[in-house]
């Protein structure tokens, strides 16, 4: 087809503009991936091109009906990027695997249900469960906010510098840590007693032990990692400074400290010794980690340079990894669901929530599309969710 016979089908195709939408920011974030390097590289991209355009005239003429691109297309998309924009739906629905939301966007916090119901919050900045997700913790500028899943609100309080992130012990869930500027403050679950509890890293949310006691984990200004007794106020370890420390998380038994840094994750035991460490391949940095119920962690990484991202599964410190899913762009967040199943990975670039299986590979169970859409009801343009925690359904 050369490009006269390609423009003509274009202007006879019968389109949908929201299928032909939702196909390209797929396409287009595989295309984006194959870096220019030299005339060979860039004839392979002018023959890539040439075939997309081929494929995306085709789907256009042949899916319009079906607002769904071509089996064609369909099976180079699974076949180049892992997933396909024809087979994601368009409505997440029902929370696969059950449980509920909770996402932070731009338009603000909101609480998906197990159907699949949403209810905005508020015009929120952040938000965070408590245990059992029977409340979350939210907050805007200086305010920090603890609300019922409904919205309605139990209390609120101020502080003169702005509130960044908060998190609320697990267990008894009688604790909220949160950072307002450059201090680490802790307040009680009915809103009483708030004070300071040391200085710490803007940006570095603080991470709670499970277990008992309220004993948490937080980085102090120099990057250091210290744990601390929250209720005596004793500190219990403290650790080497990491310049580029980026996450904390305990493992669900609270056995295990798992630092993430720009190019190493690091695992620190319940008493904040040294265990194990892994760097990430050349070229690539860790965005972000998360802990499997059962003790695995999801690793994400991007190579810039590739412009490439890749989620792995590690059951140990020493394990190589298992690849779940390899994407063009960024990826992220993350979330397991309850119950260790499925893992929640947002794909911005394709605008997409990809649902998958970690006992199985690069399949996912489920995609859907339209995401920043439906969290921005109304809104002309709309950014990406840039939040998700995954909890269970209400307790009866």
């Amino acid at each position: 087809m050369n490009e006269r016979e390609l423009r003509a089908a274009l202007r006879g195709a019968p389109v949908d503009e929201q299928a032909r939408a939702r196909s390209w920011r797929v396409v287009r974030a595989a295309y984006r991936a194959a870096p220019p390097h030299g005339r060979r590289a860039r004839s392979r991209r002018r023959w890539i091109g040439a075939a997309v355009a081929a494929c995306v005239a085709l789907a256009l003429a042949a899916g319009a009906a079906t607002r769904a691109p071509t089996d064609a297309l369909a099976q180079w998309l699974r076949d180049v990027v892992g997933a396909d924009d024809g087979g994601a739906r368009r409505v997440l629905g029902a929370v696969p695997g059950g449980g509920r939301l909770l996402v932070g966007a731009q338009s603000g916090a909101w609480v998906v249900a197990p159907d699949g119901a949403k209810r905005r919050l508020g015009r929120y900045e952040g938000a965070s469960w408590s245990p059992h997700g029977r409340f979350a913790v939210a907050w805007r500028g200086g305010e920090l906010t603890a609300l019922e899943p409904d919205g309605d609100v139990r209390w609120s309080l101020r502080r003169p510098a702005p509130v960044r992130v908060a998190r609320w012990a697990p267990g008894d869930g009688y604790r909220i840590a949160y950072l307002a500027g450059s201090t680490l403050r802790i307040v009680n679950g009915d809103g009483t007693g708030d004070r300071r509890l040391a200085a710490a890293r803007a940006g570095v949310a603080p991470a709670w032990r499970p277990g008992p006691g309220h004993v948490l984990a937080y980085a102090d200004p120099a990057g250091r990692v210290r744990v601390a007794d929250v209720d005596s106020g004793r500190e219990l370890s403290q650790g080497p400074p990491y310049p580029r420390l980026r996450g904390l998380a305990f493992s669900p038994d609270g056995s295990a400290l798992l630092v993430r840094l720009d190019h190493a994750l690091v695992w620190l035991g319940r008493d904040g010794a040294w265990r194990a460490e892994r760097s990430m391949p050349a070229g690539a940095v860790a965005t972000a980690a998360a802990w499997s119920p059962g003790g695995a962690v999801a690793l994400l990484t991007r190579d810039r340079a590739a412009n490439r991202s890749e989620v792995v599964l590690l059951d140990a410190p020493e394990d190589r990894g298992r690849v779940l899913f390899t994407a063009p762009g960024a990826l992220g967040p993350i979330a397991f669901s309850p119950d260790g199943r499925l893992l929640l990975v947002a794909w911005p670039d394709a605008d997409q929530w990809l649902f998958l299986a970690p006992e199985r590979r690069r399949r996912p169970v489920r995609a859907v599309a339209d995401v920043a859409a439906q969290f921005a009801p109304g809104a002309l343009r709309a950014g990406s969710p840039t939040a998700v925690e995954w909890t269970g359904p209400p307790e009866p």
